[in-house]
């Protein structure tokens, strides 16, 4: 390692990976090779954002996407307003502090709290990756097996772009079936999961699940898996999930033996597991403001419904904890309890939207006396 790289896990890291790697390289380029609709009938991202962020009821949403001209009950602007929504709330809070207090012993400390779309919490989330790596291998040794699985869902099943709330509620319904499959198919091994929600370069979301078994598996384990995700998912085709796809990058599954990289030398190959977890999983480095169009799409939505983009399996996530490893039980004292602008304190509201205001959507309407 050169006297310039930085330590793997530090905060910086995963920037330093970026720049020496390149995006050429990135995995990232294959993410839309799930899409499952054909290339001419995809809906135009012009068409896309002009829809309305759900067209159904009861969907809470942030209280900063209420469409104020509706003339008719609760309802959410467009789609297209939603990132401009969304970029506004990412300029606003560059300067805002977070105000932390251990319970244990009244201190307070307050100092940056970068939200989940910040550069900074992206190298955050490459370290929790690199305790992932390193838990997993020294657990797993050269046994390590992962797959990945991509679950897709038509971005426009009629011919019409689906408002992009309601597609990935859509997409999300087959989740529970699909862990149940999990479950059945790795009975009896060891094995964890970290799913996330990723953009196709329509700004529609999709998701990879990476497993991570102690054992050999093939594409063909994760067939009920996928069987799982097609029977509960109304608007998942069966054409984008071909596990006998003559393109192997077009398939929903794919394995590979990580542990066999135990064995490597060259520097560049030690990190190789969390690279290829990184790139497949959206670690990006970059300033928000700065993504691609689609990218910043799909952010606005995670953003107005308040989906976490990581779904890591309890197993994964106690690899991925940051508090001592002898105590993976360990909560830390310390809680949010308000933000800080310049001379302004606002404390949090205590309740479980972490001090969102948000609206629940309706058509309903009760005209004034």
């Amino acid at each position: 390692m050169s006297s310039s790289e930085p330590s793997p896990g530090t905060e910086n890291y995963w920037s330093y990976l970026v720049e020496k790697h390149g995006r050429s390289t990135s995995r990232l380029s294959e993410s839309d090779r799930a899409d499952s609709t054909n290339h001419r009938e995809r809906p135009s991202r012009r068409d896309s954002l002009k829809r309305s962020l759900t067209e159904r009821d009861g969907i809470a949403l942030r209280e900063e996407v209420r469409d104020p001209g509706a003339l008719e009950g609760d309802r959410p602007v467009t789609w297209r307003e939603a990132v401009w929504d969304w970029r506004e709330y990412i300029e606003d809070t560059e300067d805002v502090d977070a105000v932390f207090q251990n319970t244990e012993t009244g201190q307070y400390h307050s100092g940056s709290s970068p939200h989940r779309f910040d550069p900074e919490y992206s190298d955050k989330q490459y370290a929790k990756l690199k305790d992932l790596e390193r838990g997993l291998s020294d657990d797993y040794g050269k046994r390590l097996h992962t797959a990945m699985l991509s679950l897709t869902a038509s971005s426009a099943p009629d011919g019409e772009p689906l408002p992009p709330v309601d597609h990935l509620n859509e997409l999300d319904s087959s989740w529970e079936a699909v862990r149940r499959a999990l479950a059945r198919e790795l009975e009896g091994r060891r094995w964890e999961y970290l799913a996330i929600l990723e953009p196709h370069k329509s700004g529609y979301l999709h998701i990879h699940i990476a497993v991570f078994v102690d054992g050999k598996v093939t594409e063909n384990t994760f067939a009920p898996v996928i069987e799982a995700h097609l029977r509960n998912c109304d608007i998942a085709g069966r054409d984008a999930h071909d596990l006998d796809h003559p393109n192997p990058k077009k398939r929903p599954v794919s394995v590979r033996h990580a542990g066999a990289e135990r064995d490597l030398d060259d520097e560049d190959q030690l990190d190789e597991l969390a690279i290829y977890l990184a790139e497949y999983l959206g670690a990006y480095g970059e300033d928000p403001l700065d993504l691609p169009e689609h990218v910043q799409m799909s952010n606005a939505v995670l953003w107005a419904t308040g989906k976490q983009r990581w779904r890591p399996s309890n197993g994964a996530q106690q690899y991925m904890k940051a508090f001592p490893k002898e105590d993976p039980e360990a909560e830390s004292p310390w809680e949010l309890v308000g933000i800080r602008r310049g001379t302004e304190y606002h404390p949090t509201t205590g309740e479980t939207t972490g001090g969102v205001d948000r609206f629940v959507t309706t058509t309903e309407w009760d005209p004034p006396d």
